[in-house]
C-alpha cells in the first residue's frame, strides 16, 4: 500500500493513521464481493504498479487511455511527527518532498495482461498552489491499444445525487466491525453504496466530490448522510482503491461516474462502531468529461 501526503489533518492524517481501508459489513461472506467485482462490465478496472510494487487502481476508458486519482501519483519522502486526537498522542508519517512519480517504472494490469504508459497527465488545479489537492483525476495513456478489455463508459449528467452505485478497486478489505483484522491483499473488491451528497471544491462552477458513508446493517447512529439502511453488499473504499471507478447502472447500461479519491475517519466513531459510519469522496467524473476529451482527441 502506497503511503500519500498528508493534505488535510482531518482528512489525510486520520485516513492513513487509522488504515481506512476497503471494508465490507461483517454480516455478508468476502465471496459475494469478489463475485461482484468479477462481473464483466468492470473488467475495464485494473491495477497502478510502480516497479512491482501495487500503489493503486485505474479504469480504461478507451483502447489507449484510462483514469486514475491524481495523488497515486504523487512520491514523497517521509518523516514522522506526533499528533494529539482525542487526547490521545499518535505517532505519524508525514510527506514531504512531493514529486511526480516517474512515467518509466509505472505500468498498468488488466486481468493479468500488463500495459506499458506512455504519458501522465494529472489535472493542474491538483498540483496548482491556489487549489493544491482539488481535482483529484489523472489521465494514463498506454503506449499500446488494450483491445481485449472494453472500456468504460463516462456519465457526463449532473444527476449523481442517490444514485444506487457499485465501486470497484484493489484495495486492503476486511470486516468492517473488526478493524485489527483489515490488512491489504490488494484483491479486487467491488462494494454498492448510495451517493448520499455531493461537494468538493468547485471547478468551472461544478462541485467535484461524490459522497458516500457506510451504514450499519442495524445501527442507525453510524448514518452521516441520506437514507440509514445499508445496500446488501455496502462497503466502503481504500487507499489501495484509489484510482478505481465508481459505476451506475443506467438505461441498463453501466457507466463511470467517479474515481477513487479518498474519504475521512471519525475517531471517536471508529472506537464505537468500527468503520460503520465513516465516509468515501470519489472524484466526479461528469465534471471533468470536457477536459478529458480535450487531452485524448
Amino acid at each position: 500500500m502506497k503511503h500519500y501526503r498528508v493534505k488535510v489533518l482531518t482528512l489525510s492524517v486520520l485516513a492513513f493513521l487509522t488504515f481506512f481501508s476497503g471494508i465490507i459489513r461483517h454480516d455478508v461472506d468476502e465471496e459475494k464481493y469478489l463475485t461482484l467485482a468479477a462481473e464483466k462490465q468492470f473488467d475495464c478496472v485494473g491495477q497502478v504498479f510502480q516497479d512491482t510494487s501495487a500503489i493503486g487502481s485505474c479504469v480504461l476508458i478507451s483502447d489507449r487511455f484510462a483514469l486514475s486519482a491524481a495523488h497515486v501519483f504523487i512520491d514523497s519522502d517521509t518523516r514522522y511527527d506526533t499528533v494529539e486526537i482525542s487526547g490521545l498522542t499518535m505517532v505519524i508519517d508525514v510527506g514531504i518532498n512531493d514529486r511526480l512519480t516517474d512515467v518509466a517504472k509505472l505500468y498498468l494490469e488488466f486481468k493479468g495482461q500488463k500495459v506499458e504508459v506512455k504519458r501522465l497527465l494529472l489535472h493542474p488545479n491538483y498540483l496548482d498552489s491556489l487549489t493544491t489537492g482539488s481535482c483529484d483525476i489523472a489521465i494514463i495513456e498506454l503506449e499500446e491499444p488494450l483491445n481485449s478489455i472494453s472500456p468504460a463508459k463516462l456519465n457526463t449528467a449532473f444527476d449523481e445525487l442517490n444514485s444506487n452505485v457499485v465501486g470497484v478497486g484493489y484495495g486492503a478489505s476486511g470486516p468492517a466491525n473488526r478493524p485489527d483484522l483489515v490488512n491489504v491483499y490488494h484483491k479486487k473488491i467491488a462494494g454498492e453504496n448510495v451517493v448520499d451528497s455531493i461537494t468538493g471544491q468547485k471547478y468551472l462552477g461544478i462541485e467535484t466530490l461524490l459522497v458516500c458513508d457506510f451504514d450499519h446493517p442495524e445501527r442507525k447512529d453510524c448514518n452521516k448522510s441520506g437514507s440509514p439502511v445499508p445496500r446488501p453488499l455496502e462497503y466502503i473504499s481504500s487507499g489501495g482503491d484509489s484510482g478505481g471507478g465508481l459505476f451506475r447502472e443506467n438505461n441498463e447500461k453501466w457507466e463511470l461516474i467517479g474515481i477513487c479519491s479518498g474519504g475521512g475517519t471519525d475517531l471517536k466513531q471508529l472506537m464505537k462502531t468500527g468503520y460503520y459510519g465513516q465516509i468515501m469522496e470519489w472524484t466526479r467524473v461528469s465534471a471533468f468529461t470536457e477536459w478529458i476529451a480535450q487531452q485524448i482527441e
